[in-house]
């Protein structure tokens, strides 16, 4: 009878030491999303390259794609470009971006084999150019080894109809350092954009009306 009484009383504590464990045990953190952000989302020359990629999968060569699963590109079979804009660029009074941005956009919209046109049924790709770097021509002829590239990267969305925010998001970025005594860095940053360019175009091609 003594035994039977001393186990209901080990018993009893035990379920009380657990009971008050669960009770007083911290509520599990709840996992840390983050937002996705647009490049419209960024203030004039301040876009964040690491920030903007983050959750960002690699879509190619030197291309990382984020896209909304839930969204049925198949549907859709035009598309409407805005052109390409550098609001984002760095500041600076070296050279003009403005060159660079009307090859970007021209070589865009020629790669590009999407039907296009204005349309409410149509998708929006928007993109700004975010990054054009010359490097420093006198670096890649006096130290080589991959000093001074130039460095061109773009940022490119689309949307569907009526929505805000993007169903794709697309970081294509690229360098360059060939040529004799350091290279052209005009012709080297025209080079950087147009293989941006054929990229883009070839990921939104292959993602839309399929």
């Amino acid at each position: 009878m003594v035994r039977k009484y001393m186990q209901y009383l080990i018993s009893g504590a035990v379920i009380i030491v657990l009971l008050n464990g669960c009770a007083s045990a911290p509520a599990p953190t709840p996992s840390v999303k983050i937002a996705v952000k647009s490049f419209k989302d960024y203030p004039d020359h301040a876009f964040n390259p690491k920030e903007y990629v983050q959750g960002m999968e690699k879509g190619g060569h030197n291309i990382l794609i984020w896209q909304d699963p839930s969204v049925d590109l198949g549907k859709y079979r035009s598309v409407n470009v805005a052109d390409f804009g550098g609001r984002l660029l760095p500041e600076q009074t070296v050279f003009s971006y403005d060159p660079f941005i009307k090859s970007l956009n021209l070589r865009f919209q020629s790669f590009l084999k999407l039907p296009q046109e204005k349309s409410s049924n149509a998708l929006l790709i928007e993109g700004a150019m975010v990054e054009c770097n010359p490097g420093s021509r006198a670096a890649r002829y006096v130290v080589g080894f991959g000093a001074g590239k130039a460095a061109g990267a773009v940022a490119c969305e689309v949307y569907e109809p009526g929505k805000s925010q993007p169903c794709i998001r697309i970081y294509a970025r690229d360098r360059g350092s060939s040529g004799m005594f350091g290279g052209d860095s005009v012709a080297m940053l025209n080079h950087i954009f147009e293989q941006v360019a054929a990229r883009l175009s070839g990921v939104l091609e292959g993602r839309i009306g399929h």
